[in-house]
This record gives structure tokens, sequence and C-alpha cells, in this order.
């Protein structure tokens, strides 16, 4: 990985960890000292296994600052007033340490995510800050981690899954030979191969369930949210359509989800706000505005390389957690519009069950 290590990167496993956290909305990075100091004299000094820690939310609730989680790697469970216990599955993340003053840290966090972006490595819903400076806890030294979203191993698992072990090797076939350090034009030749291979050796139906399972992973704190207005609602009228339009409603004032719904029948249609709403107005061209609008780094800037629209199963996923988490059943999704096949943006098609 030595295109990683040139750039002060470096790619580490830290395995589960059992974490003492306080959930709140940061305002401002100042508040963070006061934060950690607090938190650590409400923890026994002996159960603190290493230092305090930052994470932030990026799908959330709040409308200003940020929402975050601030805690420390614990031995013992710990449960007093806001403090929460849980444990933090195992992480797979892209490592820079920044030295220097406060200020300059968003400078070092783009740099991180910009070389993650030009190798096509996909982030999770959220990053670490881990504060090593022990006299500062959020003081010059500072290890900043994107947080690494393992599409490949999911394609691998879910294809397993769903296909066998026998089609998931020919449709894997070459994945060995990529690593992070790989040129992002290979990653994405890759990709196009595979996707023709599964529209070869899969139904549509199984290519949905595949793809879909290798999405990101919405969190739950909002789906919980949409499900308990959608149960209210579905108890007091005994309709289920009206407590999805009250879910729909809740979505609209919810910061969590950016760009609400709409229903037609038993039909609900979504599509993703563009990914810089900024240039996708200002573009000249189908072009640009296609990758403007686009969210995943491995392909919003090789759109031309023809990967088929079958990927975009990958975004439906993201629609089926929330969709199958709020109303507890499985939905089907089709892919109305995507950039892949030339449109400005991607529109998806959620169908309810019949038994809704």
């Amino acid at each position: 990985m030595m295109i990683l290590k040139e750039q002060g990167i470096e790619y580490k496993i830290i395995p589960n960890s059992l974490i003492a956290t306080i959930r709140f909305n940061l305002k401002g990075r100042k508040e963070l000292h006061s934060v950690i100091n607090e938190l650590s004299q409400s923890i026994p000094q002996e159960y603190i296994l290493g230092p305090a820690f930052c994470i932030y939310h990026f799908v959330s609730s709040v409308k200003e600052g940020f929402d975050v989680e601030v805690g420390f790697p614990i031995s013992h469970t710990v449960e007093t007033g806001e403090i929460k216990t849980r444990m933090l599955p195992q992480i797979e993340v892209l490592s820079m340490i920044h030295e220097g003053t406060v200020e300059k840290i968003g400078e070092s966090t783009r740099k991180l995510y910009s070389h993650a972006t030009e190798q096509g490595v996909v982030s999770d819903e959220f990053s670490r800050e881990v504060f090593i400076d022990s006299n500062n806890p959020v003081g010059k030294k500072v290890e900043l981690q994107f947080i690494i979203h393992n599409w490949n191993q999911l394609l691998a698992k879910n294809l397993e899954r769903v296909l066998g072990e026998e089609k998931k090797q020919e449709i894997m076939q070459e994945n060995n030979q990529l690593s992070l350090d790989s040129p992002l034009d290979e990653r994405v030749q890759w990709l196009r191969r595979v996707m023709e291979s599964l529209d070869k050796l899969a139904t549509e139906d199984q290519k949905y369930d595949i793809l879909s399972s290798c999405a990101h992973v919405f969190p739950s704190e909002p789906i919980e949210k949409a499900r308990k207005i959608y149960e209210n609602i579905e108890e007091q009228t005994k309709d289920p359509l009206k407590a999805i339009d009250a879910v729909i409603e809740f979505m609209e004032k919810d910061p969590a989800w950016p760009k609400p719904p709409f229903r037609s029948g038993n039909i609900i249609y979504s599509s993703k706000m563009p990914r810089d709403p900024k240039k996708y107005e200002e573009a000249t061209n189908e072009s640009e505005k296609r990758k403007a609008y686009c969210f995943c780094p491995l392909v919003r800037n090789h759109l031309d390389k023809g990967v088929p629209k079958t990927f975009c199963y990958c975004g439906a996923g993201w629609y089926r957690r929330q969709w199958e988490g709020t109303i507890g059943k499985p939905v089907r999704i089709e892919i109305v519009k995507s950039i892949l096949n030339g449109d400005d943006l991607c529109k998806f098609a959620i169908y309810l069950p019949e038994d809704l």
C-alpha cells in the first residue's frame, strides 16, 4: 500500500471494542474539551483503555452543528446519567494523523477524504477522531479515521447467500488482484465485468436482493422514529396507507431525510438530493450534471465506462432498509431512472406489499 503511505495514510483494522459515550448536538469544537473532561471524571479510571474519541454521524435529525458521540474505550459497562455503553463493531479505517492547530484539522480531513475518493474507496455513514495528545485531549495531535464501507466483502457474502459458492467465484473473478492502492480505473473495469456477469447469471429479483444488501446502512434512529409514527397512525386509523402518508409527512420535516418521497397508490417513489447541489444546478451539460448528482466514488467520475444500471440496486438498498424497517415487512424496489442509463438522476419505485 505504497500510495497510501506516501500520502501519510495508514490502513487499519480496529477490533470490536466496548465504548462508553455521550451523544449530543455539538455546536463547536470548543465544547469537546469540557465534555471529554466531564466524561473521564464519570468513568472509573481503571476502566478506561485508551484515548478519547469523537464519532460524527452523517445522517441525523440535528439541524445545526453535528450529531456526535464522545467517548472512551472501556473494560466494564458504565451506565450513569447520559453515559451509554455499547459495543462498537470491528471497523476498517484509513487513518491519518493531524498535527497542528485545531483550526487546520479540516484541511487534513479533506486530504484524507479526497485521497479515498480518488481511489474509489466508499465511506460508511460516520467518521471518527481519536484524541491522542494526552496533555490536551482535543489538542494538536488527532487521528482522523475514514471508516471504510467494505463493499467488495459484502458483495461476496451476498453472492454466496443468494447464488451459491460456485457462481460467487465465477462473478468475483480477479477480486483478489484489487487492493486499496489499485487505480480507480481498474476498480471500475472490474465492477463493470462483475455487473455484466451478474446480469447473465441472476434474475432481477436476485440482483436486487444481492446488491441492495451491499448498500450503506441507513441509521436505525430515524427508522425507529418512522416506525413508531407508522404503528401509531395505523393503529388509530386501521389504514396502512394513511400511516405511510404520516411517515412521509414526518420525513418532510426531519433533516435525516433530505429529500422526502411521494406515494402513488401502493408505490412510493424516492430519489436522493444531488451530491453537489450547486454544481448540479450550474452544470452546462448532461455529463457534468450526472457527475454532480452521483454519491458513489466508484462510478461518478467514470460514468462513460459502461457499468450497467444493475449497479444502482445498491442505491436501492438505502430505501429498502428505510421502508422495511418502518413497516416491518419486505418491499420490492425497481430502478426507474439511473445516471448509469443516461438519466440526470437515480429514481426508485418502492412497491409496498399487498398485505400491508
